[in-house]
């Protein structure tokens, strides 16, 4: 069985000939070593958005410069109702992400800039570049169609921050929902290019933290995403796959009861506070991709090795459970830890 029909197999809750062992393709530098983790059964995810973006009136203008030897970025969005702007930093250590200093919402007069932007959005698809990366992916892995994160969690994420979305939540309710029935109203056209792609797996990167989210906002603003998206979908054979990575405890039975079919990035104890055994009693029809504990990839073999074989323990069967690193670690204690992993699930 190739690495790609080894994941759908697994998340199609089928019987697989080993649980698949992922990663995504920028955490693993090519080259020999890569080429040999891959030859072992490491499978590569890439993970593209299913649409491009254009505008017809708003401008968007990044200006780079330095303060106290640091890299910033000033991301500036014009628009004819006002702008707004966000400060990021490039994570030194990959360069694929950024740390946000200041946030898009500062004002109340913001919410409008922002309602405009999404307002003067032009969207086209991106399959051209999806069914591209599928050739050159091959079986060797598979590629992810990544919708965006839900409208909430972009809000909270991209656009105010923790402490300013908790504010405005509480005093500026009518604006915080103007702003998310906007987005969420556009995002139904990202659905359906979702729905129509070639990608057999789509992602919500959502980033589900059950102490920051709540089951208030879980219910009133998540639940409802993936429920349409669940409905646009059926029929299709493609599987919705939600990016939950933080602790999630709170909110088991939220999830339970949420439409969607796979938990991605799940991470066990200690970093996650929900163990497989647990979500697989409370999830039993969801899929677990979980992401491999992250500390364990700076212990020696031996350590990684029995902790591989609790995880499979816990999870009980191969049908609808997979392995993935998704979270940042050393190059060269990933490509160590991956090796073992990848031995481990050869046996079992």
């Amino acid at each position: 069985m190739d690495i790609k029909t080894r994941i759908l197999t697994a998340m199609t809750w089928g019987e697989p000939d080993r649980i698949p062992l992922t990663v995504y393709d920028w955490m693993l530098p090519r080259g020999a070593t890569e080429r040999r983790l891959r030859e072992a059964g490491v499978g590569l995810i890439v993970r593209l958005p299913g649409h491009r973006v254009q505008h017809r009136e708003v401008e968007i203008v990044s200006q780079e410069y330095h303060e106290d030897g640091r890299r910033l970025i000033r991301r500036t969005i014009r628009t004819p109702v006002g702008e707004v702007w966000q400060v990021l930093e490039p994570d030194p250590a990959y360069e694929t992400s950024n740390w946000i200093h200041e946030h898009f919402i500062k004002r109340a007069e913001d919410y409008r800039v922002l309602e405009h932007y999404y307002r003067d959005m032009v969207l086209r698809d991106n399959f051209e570049a999806i069914r591209e990366a599928q050739r050159r992916v091959g079986a060797d892995g598979i590629v992810l169609l990544r919708i965006a994160k839900s409208p909430v969690q972009e809000m909270l994420y991209q656009m105010l921050g923790l402490e300013q979305f908790a504010f405005d939540y509480q005093e500026r309710r009518d604006l915080f929902d103007s702003l998310h029935a906007t987005m969420a109203k556009r995002y139904e056209e990202l659905y359906e290019f979702a729905a129509e792609s070639p990608a057999e797996i789509l992602q919500l990167g959502d980033n589900i933290y059950s102490d920051v989210v709540g089951r208030e906002r879980f219910q009133r603003y998540l639940m409802p995403e993936y429920a349409k998206i669940m409905a646009r979908i059926a029929g299709t054979g493609k599987r919705l796959a939600v990016h939950m990575d933080g602790n999630l405890k709170s909110l088991q039975a939220d999830i339970a009861a949420a439409r969607f079919d796979i938990v991605e990035a799940i991470t066990p104890p200690p970093m996650g506070d929900v163990s497989l055994r647990e979500a697989r009693a409370c999830w039993p029809d969801k899929a677990l991709w979980i992401n491999f504990t992250s500390p364990m990839h700076l212990e020696p073999p031996e350590v990684i090795e029995a902790h591989t074989r609790a995880l499979v323990a816990e999870a009980g069967t191969k049908r609808g459970f997979g392995i993935s690193v998704t979270e940042d670690a050393p190059v060269a204690a990933l490509e160590k830890s991956l090796a073992v992993i990848a031995r481990v699930l050869q046996d079992c």
